[in-house]
């Protein structure tokens, strides 16, 4: 039996984060077959991976999901990222998936006021 997958859609309420926050995305992963299978799965924005969760290993029984969590720490440079999802069993690549929206990225503006002297 080969192995299969099935990315539920990631959504998010608002996809606009600041530089350099860690965030955690959470995907849902189906395994529709009657075999259980060990799947690696890796989030990253950008198609050269500005910032990635890491690829991690999950096993799914068969017939069955599994909610899956990615933490990534937001890139430093303003702008809008795509999110994308890659699955692979062993080395083949099962889904390459694309969310609905893209990541923004800004940078807010702010200051430190140090101690006030009298010169």
């Amino acid at each position: 039996m080969k192995p299969q997958v099935k990315i539920e859609m990631m959504k998010m309420d608002d996809p606009t984060f600041e530089a350099g926050v860690t965030k955690t995305a959470r995907a849902r992963l189906t395994n529709p077959t009657a075999k259980q299978f060990t799947y690696m799965a890796e989030l990253y924005l950008g198609v050269t991976k500005v910032t990635t969760s890491g690829v991690s290993t999950v096993t799914i029984p068969a017939n069955s999901y599994l909610d899956v969590n990615f933490t990534v720490t937001m890139p430093l440079v303003e702008g809008s990222y795509p999110v994308f999802l890659d699955v692979w069993s062993d080395s083949t690549l099962l889904k390459h998936y694309q969310a609905m929206e893209n990541v923004v990225i800004v940078i807010s503006p702010a200051i430190e006021i140090g101690v006030i002297t009298w010169v």
